[in-house]
């Protein structure tokens, strides 16, 4: 009888063991919409770092989003109609097993982002797959390469103190590399501020198919002088894929 008891308890101790969650971080949020961004965020929470399961590493904090432009490179599901919360705190789950950097962040750090932004039913909207798209590793196929790193402060440049109009300005291509510690889109910056339209714009960077390489200060900088997300995407486009040749001439018949 006193063995029976024993048994007893120990199959219940059992079933109260297996019934305590296996992850201290708790259960994953239910997966909304979301979009992949390109993003500069102010540090709102000490970062911690958190072990799921299997072992799996992260880098876990919350940040206030300054300022985004939606990324070129979209996965097949992505929704581009997501809401972005630039008003709260939104939560960057950093994966580290997959390559992602280990970072020493505190709050009032600024930082430059990429990954999908998820906004998930009920609240508490997240920030994923800021890591390196590493086959085998993470959401897998189909998921754009992400990145988490500290910004680097941004150095003030001397505004012209005459801007040329823009109808002196010779329309012709780009040619050679930019002067030493001038930003590749210094020029589109300078006929911006001469008073050249959009459209004027979007032709020349068409025509110079220049490589820009924006950084998220970059593009606020951008912003800031009233350009618009159109012009911004053009730049970010230049440059990045074949030019496709002009069909040849249908002969006519004589």
């Amino acid at each position: 009888m006193r063995g029976m008891r024993r048994g007893a308890v120990l199959g219940l101790a059992g079933l109260l063991a297996a019934a305590q969650p296996v992850s201290a971080a708790g259960p994953r949020p239910p997966k909304g919409p979301g979009v992949e961004i390109v993003a500069t965020a102010r540090v709102e929470s000490a970062a911690r770092r958190t072990v799921r399961k299997k072992g799996r590493k992260f880098l876990e904090l919350e940040v206030t989003i300054l300022a985004y432009v939606l990324s070129p490179d979209q996965p097949r599901d992505a929704d581009r109609s997501v809401p972005i919360d630039m008003s709260g705190r939104v939560k960057v789950v950093h994966d580290l097993s997959c390559g992602g950097e280990d970072l020493a962040l505190s709050p009032g750090d600024r930082v430059e982002l990429k990954g999908e932004y998820v906004k998930v039913p009920g609240g508490g909207d997240l920030i994923q797959y800021t890591h390196a798209a590493e086959k085998g590793c993470g959401p897998g196929e189909g998921q754009p390469a992400g990145y988490l790193r500290k910004a680097v402060p941004a150095t003030p440049t001397a505004k012209p103190a005459s801007p040329r109009p823009a109808d002196l300005v010779p329309a012709q291509p780009f040619v050679g590399t930019p002067a030493a510690g001038e930003k590749s889109y210094a020029e589109i910056l300078r006929l911006k501020e001469a008073g050249a339209s959009e459209e004027a714009l979007l032709e020349r960077i068409r025509k110079t198919r220049m490589r820009y390489s924006l950084t998220t200060v970059d593009i606020q900088k951008l912003r800031d002088a009233g350009f618009s997300s159109r012009l911004i995407e053009a730049m970010l486009q230049s440059g990045r894929g074949p030019v496709t040749p002009a069909p040849s001439p249908v002969p006519t018949a004589r």
